[in-house]
């Protein structure tokens, strides 16, 4: 009797399949890790730039530094080991540690607590420069510009006037084709409207529906996408990081032009996990891959969504998720309690520009 074991949460579920006649495993396609990610990453910041001169010549000892991170539920990239090879990079130029913030992408999410900040850069970098979470309803975000497709563009003010670098996980995305690159500015940092605005178009706008132009692995064409470019281009950071990240080893860091390198990520990312699906099958078990990814139903759901893919319809399917924090915050995009007014930063967005 074969025995399958899945990751949740923190820990793992084992059961038997009996009676199966045939069990097909999906899995991502061999790809060899970084076995030396200081000399990957030197590498990667320099002779392998994207589009880019070098990071060090970007930067002097006079600038003001701002890196752009994800939030615990991508903690899956473990963005904190590149974080401190970074902070090693700026002591060799000379940039002081407080010049340095640490701005945290929560977009729409809730905010970190300090624990989980200290997680994800570390606690030896927690200790040395400031770090902050993103707040998409403060009252100091700053208007950047409207997008072709009407979307005001307001931003962290952190992320304006100072070299920013932004450093993410490139995964395929249910909506925006591909995650990371030009989502940590929408909507990593940006306003609560300005998220609204841009996650519209994942709607049809005539007919109750997705629109058919986004989905998984699909950029051109992807008005979702295609709004998120728009809208980082508004801030161009100085330099982009993206990680390919597999159980939490390294496979590739694609770094340089905030979106050419991001754009090479992509393709390698479609490479090592877009594995084909030869039938679709009557019964279909499939789990998040753990903590943080699912941490709440909403972060579960892309992995739903993948594994709905492969089952027949009509058939049945099976989804383990963990969800300690319930449904998550996502859903408060689209719904604002009743007599909660909108923000200062909402109002003035919805201004006609």
């Amino acid at each position: 009797m074969e025995r399958v074991c899945m990751r949740y949460g923190d820990g793992e579920v084992s059961f038997p399949l009996p009676g199966g006649r045939k069990v097909t495993t999906l899995s991502a396609k061999p790809f060899p890790p970084i076995d030396d990610l200081p000399a990957a990453f030197h590498r990667a910041i320099t002779d392998e730039c994207v589009d880019s001169p070098p990071l060090s010549a970007l930067l002097t000892a006079g600038d003001s530094v701002t890196l752009v991170i994800s939030d615990i539920t991508r903690f899956w990239m473990r963005q904190d080991m590149i974080v401190r090879l970074l902070m090693d990079l700026f002591e060799r130029i000379g940039i002081p540690d407080e010049r340095v913030t640490i701005l945290v992408a929560v977009g729409t999410h809730r905010k970190q607590s300090e624990e989980e900040m200290r997680r994800i850069v570390s606690p030896d970098v927690y200790r040395r420069v400031r770090v902050m979470n993103h707040d998409c309803d403060a009252e100091d975000l700053a208007y950047v510009g409207t997008t072709r497709r009407g979307t005001r563009v307001a931003v962290n003010p952190l992320v304006l006037g100072r070299k920013v670098i932004v450093i993410g996980g490139t995964v395929h995305h249910l909506m925006s084709g591909f995650g990371g690159g030009r989502k940590s500015i929408v909507p990593g940092v940006s306003a609560r409207a300005t998220v609204y605005q841009n996650h519209l178009h994942a709607l049809d706008p005539h007919a109750a529906r997705s629109n058919p132009a986004i989905g998984m692995g699909v950029l051109e064409g992807n008005p979702l996408n295609e709004d998120m470019l728009e809208a980082a281009a508004f801030v161009n950071p100085a330099f982009g990081i993206n990680l390919v990240v597999r159980d939490g080893q390294y496979l590739a860091l694609c770094c340089g032009h905030w979106r050419s390198a991001w754009e090479k990520s992509c393709r390698i990312v479609h490479a090592a996990f877009g594995v084909p699906i030869a039938e679709q099958s009557d019964i279909v078990i499939a789990s998040c891959g753990g903590f943080p990814r699912d941490i709440d139903l909403y972060q579960g759901t892309k992995s739903l969504l993948n594994a709905s893919q492969a089952v027949k319809p009509g058939g049945t399917l099976l989804f383990l998720a963990e969800c300690r924090e319930g449904g998550g915050r996502g859903r408060s995009l689209y719904r604002r309690p009743p007599g909660v007014p909108p923000s200062a930063v909402a109002r003035a967005l919805a201004k006609p520009a």
